[in-house]
């Protein structure tokens, strides 16, 4: 049975001020996270209040916000293959005697003042000051009897012993020299409570640039640059709740109930048996982009922009379509599709007619018959539309001919709709919890100069991907890897009713749970006994293959996947957090068998050796125990 820790999300979401369709404020770019004379980028966890553009103006939650600056959003990380990035990394957080800031659980949530810093989809070591996700940074005012209990919370006896330090850590990212070029993310990734990190904000985009072999040397991109085009677009979901019953003045806050939930037994519970303050308010579930609300991109008839988009929200999966607002008659923007998590997106040169653009990001395709070429385009189509949390597009968006307005909106958290149901045109007024940016498209003053070239996917298939995987000699004949996502009873979590489990067994952070050896080529096999997840693996991407009985018409590089929920666990999909089945679906859009479909992908672990892990991406279930430790060994 599903076990939900995050309280269901209502209707009623918190009102935070009707929207203009017209005269929405500009959206603001992240601040760039720049060097110091030594080479060093600076990041710093604190806490205080903060307000979102358009939204509450007072928010109490942890932040990476640098000084000087307001947006509720991580700076961006910029740099190029071949570059050692250092990143010196500061806990400013209050130490405080509370939930697992004293201990480690493997299913509990706990330790929301204790940091580590991921460099998701980077390809870069697991180890000591790299990507290692095993260091635990307590604040800088941890008494040392805190720093004893972190150190004695695991058993001595464990495969790869827990970091524990305190106040300062420096991470040391080496990309290699031949690392694909586009937009990845950081996060903090301490188990237990990256959920509520995540709901407050703590994330911003890692930018890998290459002039020479990825994105940015492509002519279309460099004048988009120039043009002011491209836009870094990190979307957030604030998990605040009002705090105070004071409809005149209340009070927000990011917390552990906001984040979790009061669970059934009480999952907030501190040790000696208090309890966080209590939440009064729904808990919100709109998105936000670079800490605002209701923001405008602003675009001349036939510009072409480069867009970052980076999902960081706790666990959304969002349709990454553009609607015409009202009753316009004019096609919407064009998405091309540039990149999937920081990798060029290539399709084969023999299929492509001469100037083919890339592959364009349409409506949903929710019929999708095995064999056909329309399914294989529609499933590579479905695979780029819905963005899941953790996932990345690089896209060229062009503006229509003729002026217009056009909004990107979320699914209805309270009553997400049928597949079909969405990037539907939107109707006025759009209603506030779904609006997520517009788009106005309008004449230039001034005699502005806009980029409109696209790049051709000619110039894309001479970029750098990772070598390719699928049809190589060693490809596996059945899935070598196996993953099934579920939720177990009290079996292994007595005290909280329940966890989330890989293959039937939560987290446990003393053994390593799969081992996966440098230059085998593995098949995996992924699959939902409940709900929808988003499978995540560190340090390798994957290439995916095939979803359900669909194959691809072109294999795609991912380092998160969706994996849709399976129709029978959810009554006929109706629970899902995000419409399920997309390949288990009749002529008429119902669910037609009584199954999950499985992803499946190709995997190659290269260069690197060590523990990292695997984990969902809807990042509550991972705080819930939905991870494995994994090693990398020669």
């Amino acid at each position: 049975m599903q076990r939900t820790l995050k309280p269901t999300l209502s209707a009623l979401a918190l009102c935070l001020g009707a929207a203009s369709t017209l005269h929405a404020a500009e959206l603001q770019m992240p601040p760039t996270m720049q060097p110091d004379k030594h080479g060093w980028r600076h990041l710093t966890a604190t806490s205080g209040s903060y307000g979102i553009v358009n939204g509450p103006s007072a928010i109490a939650t942890r932040s990476y916000v640098p000084a000087g600056e307001t947006l509720l959003v991580g700076p961006t990380v910029r740099a190029r293959p071949g570059e050692k990035v250092k990143i010196r990394y500061v806990n400013a957080l209050r130490y405080s005697v509370s939930q697992g800031d004293a201990y480690m659980s493997d299913t509990v949530p706990h330790g929301f003042d204790v940091i580590n810093l991921h460099a998701h989809g980077l390809h870069v070591s697991p180890r000591g000051h790299s990507d290692n996700v095993l260091v635990n940074l307590l604040p800088q005012d941890t008494p040392s009897a805190g720093m004893e209990a972190c150190k004695h919370s695991t058993h001595h006896d464990v495969d790869h012993p827990h970091l524990c330090v305190k106040g300062t850590f420096d991470y040391e990212y080496k990309i290699p020299r031949n690392h694909p070029a586009g937009t990845y993310w950081y996060h903090p990734h301490k188990h237990g409570a990256v959920s509520l990190h995540l709901g407050s904000g703590m994330a911003g985009a890692f930018i890998i640039e290459d002039d020479k072999h990825g994105i940015d040397s492509l002519p279309a991109v460099k004048a988009a640059k120039a043009a002011g085009g491209e836009k870094v677009l990190v979307l957030q979901e604030i998990t605040y709740a009002a705090t105070s019953s004071s409809t005149a003045d209340p009070a927000y806050a990011v917390n552990c109930l906001s984040s979790y939930g009061p669970g059934n037994p009480p999952l907030c519970v501190y040790p000696g048996g208090s309890t966080p303050a209590a939440n009064t308010g729904n808990i919100n579930a709109k998105l936000a982009v670079n800490g605002q609300y209701d923001a405008t991109i602003t675009m001349a008839p036939g510009e072409a922009q480069l867009w970052r988009v980076v999902n960081a929200t706790v666990g959304n999966v969002q349709p990454m379509c553009l609607v015409p607002v009202g009753q316009q008659a004019a096609a919407a923007p064009t998405l091309y599709a540039l990149a999937a998590d920081g990798v060029p997106i290539q399709q084969p040169a023999a299929s492509l007619a001469a100037g083919a653009l890339p592959f364009v990001v349409g409506a949903p395709v929710p019929i999708l018959t095995p064999g056909t070429p329309a399914a294989s385009t529609g499933v590579v189509n479905n695979e780029l539309l819905f963005l899941a949390a953790g996932q990345r597009l690089d896209l060229m968006v062009q503006a229509p001919t003729q002026p217009g307005q056009y909004a990107l909106l979320q699914p209805d958290p309270a009553n997400p709709p049928a597949i079909g149901g969405l990037c539907q045109p939107a109707t006025q007024p759009i209603p506030e919890t779904q609006l997520v940016l517009y788009v106005n498209v309008v004449q230039p003053s001034g005699g502005a100069t806009v980029n409109t070239a696209v790049p051709t996917q000619a110039e894309l298939n001479t970029l750098r991907v990772p070598k390719m995987l699928a049809g190589a000699r060693d490809v596996p004949a059945g899935p070598t890897q196996g993953v099934v996502y579920g939720f177990t009873s009290s079996t292994y979590a007595s005290g909280i009713g329940g966890a989330s489990v890989i293959n039937g067994r939560p987290f446990n952070a003393q053994r390593v749970q799969r081992k996966l050896k440098l230059d085998q080529m593995d098949l995996w096999g992924v699959q939902s006994a409940a709900d929808t997840h988003m499978f995540h693996i560190h340090i390798n991407p994957f290439q995916i293959v095939k979803r359900g009985t669909v194959d691809y018409a072109f294999p795609v590089w991912r380092d998160t996947a969706l994996i849709n929920c399976a129709p029978t666990a959810e009554q006929n999909g109706s629970n899902c957090t995000f419409p399920g089945g997309l390949t288990n679906t009749s002529s008429s859009g119902s669910i037609s068998n009584n199954y999950g479909e499985v992803l499946q992908f190709l995997s190659r672990a290269v260069d690197f050796t060590g523990p990292m892990v695997m984990h969902c991406h809807n990042v509550g279930h991972e705080d819930n125990g939905m991870m494995e430790l994994v090693e990398l060994v020669k």
